[in-house]
């Protein structure tokens, strides 16, 4: 569904030598969960994440080398897939909420309480979804009638403390999200965007792009 996100270099799978003993290490759990389909780069974080997978078969989480990950990960149906690249931080309270199919890249900063959902959760029609509650807590929540779009968010994007990522969006190489954001739309790379909706304020100078 993805292209590969560079960075893997050492991958903790199912049988893998490499893979953490302790059996509270939550790489151990995450694997039983998803049955090996889960891929965690060399040197990352993952010990104050969580993940909840509501309909395991054919999910799969990728995590590249280095990263810190605080977020809460949620696998809302089978099938979808999360990828984050190398490097990349999302902080506590964050969101990465998926029934379709989110990628984030290499070098990416999130910030804590930041929600990214690539859906709406709910039909629009209220026949559509008046046993949300009841099939959600059997396990059997019907998504045919739900909108969904894959999201992403670039190489070496920044998103600010409490942005609310929309599905659909894609988020360009380098863009900043100012604190507080509704994303709605696409925001190009390299420009500084806030609001709700967000809206692009101004490109980035080259100076901001290069620290030079």
């Amino acid at each position: 569904m993805w292209p590969h996100i560079s960075g893997l270099v050492k991958s903790y799978l199912v049988g893998e030598s490499a893979a953490p003993q302790a059996s509270s290490h939550p790489i151990a759990e995450w694997k039983r969960l998803l049955g090996g389909r889960i891929s965690i780069g060399s040197d990352a974080r993952v010990t104050s994440a969580h993940l909840i997978a509501r309909d395991p078969p054919r999910c799969a989480l990728y995590i590249g080398a280095e990263s810190n990950i605080e977020a809460t990960i949620v696998l809302e149906k089978d099938g979808v897939e999360v990828r984050i690249g190398s490097r990349t931080h999302l902080g506590g309270g964050a969101l990465v909420d998926a029934a379709c199919g989110i990628e984030i890249g290499d070098d990416v900063l999130i910030a804590f309480e930041v929600l990214i959902m690539d859906h709406d959760s709910h039909a629009i029609h209220f026949e559509s979804r008046q046993h949300d509650v009841r099939d959600w807590m059997r396990g059997t929540k019907d998504w045919t009638s739900v909108v969904r779009q894959p999201v992403r968010i670039d190489n070496k994007a920044w998103i600010g403390a409490r942005t609310i990522v929309l599905k659909g969006v894609t988020i360009g190489e380098g863009a900043i999200i100012g604190a507080g954001s509704v994303v709605t739309g696409d925001v190009p790379p390299w420009t500084l965007a806030a609001g709700n909706p967000a809206r692009i304020i101004r490109p980035l100078t080259d100076a901001e792009r290069t620290g030079r």
